[in-house]
């Protein structure tokens, strides 16, 4: 029995809500349809740095989070947007902190790196019905303003506008429509179909790195490639 521990280190607390569920459901798929013995495979672990290294650079507050909850993981997800130029962020943002990390890593343990192009709403934005559900409504896709197609998503320079926008379109009230559609992410991560995320370019890029960590891991098969391949 394989009990891969995940935990996030994101931006944000949006980033947090749609992609803890997505992160655990896409590890219980793979493993799933590809693991060597049966996985147990559990929610995923929010992360943060200490208070005292609040002033530390990115890479600095990657590895504290990581040591600090050491034990408690052995895929370590690392999250970064893209702003428009996923390589760069994920160059920048994200491997610095996983390579200094890998220093102190055994062989049971894994960093990668989740990278959407520009927000993490992108991702959101992908599947209509999963916000049809979260959102409480009837509203088809042109309805909601959502993208037409993967490309028209990962080109939005404002996802986050859009998502709102689209939540707006339901015509939500009183506290609801107060507190917008951000609460409302971790139920559109529990939905949101894994064949339209795999649509989206930068998803295939992470997927394609977290089968190979989780072959590396000795969870997947060694011939086994995922979906996204």
């Amino acid at each position: 029995m394989h009990y891969p521990g995940l935990a996030l280190y994101a931006e944000g607390p949006t980033d947090y809500r749609f992609l803890s569920p997505v992160l655990r459901r896409l590890c219980e798929h793979l493993c799933l349809t590809g693991a060597n013995s049966p996985v147990d495979v559990s929610d995923v672990l929010g992360l943060d740095h200490p208070k005292a290294f609040d002033g530390a650079p990115r890479k600095v507050r990657i590895v504290e989070a990581g040591r600090d909850a050491a034990g408690a993981w052995r895929v370590l997800f690392v999250h970064a947007d893209g702003a428009g130029d996923a390589r760069a962020a994920r160059d920048q943002q994200v491997l610095p902190g996983l390579g200094l990390l890998s220093t102190e890593l055994s062989d049971k343990e894994a960093g990668v790196g989740v990278v959407p192009v520009r927000e993490t709403e992108a991702w959101a934005l992908v599947d209509g019905d999963a916000l049809r559900s979260a959102f409480g409504t009837a509203l088809d896709d042109a309805e909601m303003n959502l993208p037409k197609s993967a490309a028209d998503t990962e080109s939005d320079k404002n996802p986050k506008k859009t998502l709102e926008e689209a939540f707006l379109a339901t015509r939500p009230t009183g506290r609801r429509a107060r507190r917008g559609a951000s609460p409302l992410l971790g139920q559109i991560g529990e939905n949101v179909r894994l064949e339209r995320l795999r649509a989206l370019d930068s998803f295939q890029a992470f997927e394609n790195d977290l089968v190979d960590a989780l072959r590396e891991l000795d969870i997947l098969r060694k011939g086994f490639g995922g979906r996204a391949r």
